[in-house]
């Protein structure tokens, strides 16, 4: 699962950075490309060019590794990054490696360049103190979404990846034990959330609707329900499914979240794609881990 982006606060170690890196292939290391390797390479080598000024020496002939600082970022989220097809990477460099990068900050649609580790800690200062902005705010205008991006003149080998969505494990939770599941069933990334929809509750239950609870965490992790409502406790089975295709679903609250899937074929223990991953024997216990 995606990791949740923290705020790194005023004083931090290079170890408590992660940057992402998004790709539609499988690769074990991420190193810079020839231009004429890259499609419309020669207007990559034009935009580029700026870059040589600060980052001397660099082969004319070779592109860049960019790659987005995943605390301080609003193009890459938990939630872009389940929604996105291909494969995510996550990395992290010494202070060293940083010191040879540069890092491209975008603030409330300003772009500025600057180097090294001292670069680095100004422009974290910058994100850190920009005023807060509501969520739909940058899709109502023409200005760049805000976001950190590094630029990398040297290979980097990921530590983690999510890969492609045919390939990711999704979960389904129910009260029933099988050894198929039906196409077209519900699965989500997240084994609470799977479990959660395996509960009896309904949406007249729920003490907020779908916009409300969405501004507080992904639903169904935040929710809330009406004083009064005791929903009894049971078991769930939590299963897992994997190599099976599948396409975005609408949530058991009426709302579309991308990362919830529909299944498009039949999953099955016989065919491996099914697995019971455990026979929780108290839904409320179980919870209470996550």
């Amino acid at each position: 699962m995606p990791f949740v982006p923290s705020n790194l606060g005023t004083r931090f170690k290079s170890s408590d950075v992660w940057f992402v890196y998004q790709s539609k292939k499988f690769v074990k290391s991420i190193r810079p490309k020839k231009y004429e390797d890259i499609y419309n390479g020669k207007a990559y080598q034009k935009y580029e060019k700026c870059y040589r000024e600060h980052i001397k020496y660099h082969p004319k002939e070779i592109s860049f590794v960019k790659a987005s600082l995943f605390n301080a970022s609003d193009i890459v989220t938990p939630e872009q990054i389940l929604m996105n097809q291909g494969y995510t990477y996550y990395f992290k460099l010494l202070p060293s490696q940083i010191e040879k990068c540069l890092f491209a900050v975008t603030i409330d649609g300003e772009s500025v360049l600057v180097k090294g580790v001292q670069g680095f800690a100004a422009a974290y200062k910058v994100w850190s103190e920009r005023e807060f902005k509501e969520e739909d705010e940058s899709i109502l205008t023409d200005k760049a979404v805000d976001n950190i991006e590094v630029i990398i003149p040297f290979k980097v080998k990921p530590q983690y990846y999510i890969p492609e969505v045919k390939k990711r494990m999704f979960y389904h939770g129910s009260k029933e034990r099988f050894k198929s599941l039906n196409k077209f069933s519900y699965v989500t990334p997240y084994k609470e959330d799977a479990i959660k929809f395996a509960i009896p509750w309904s949406t007249s239950e729920l003490l907020m609707g779908d916009n409300e609870m969405f501004n507080l965490g992904r639903p169904p992790q935040r929710l809330l329900f009406k004083r009064g409502v005791d929903i009894n406790d049971s078991k769930v089975y939590l299963y897992s499914i994997k190599g099976i295709d599948t396409i975005s679903s609408g949530s058991n609250t009426g709302k579309i979240f991308p990362w919830n899937r529909i299944t498009l074929k039949e999953a099955s223990e016989e065919g491996k794609s099914l697995k019971l991953e455990k026979k929780i024997m108290s839904w409320k216990k179980e919870l209470n881990t996550y």
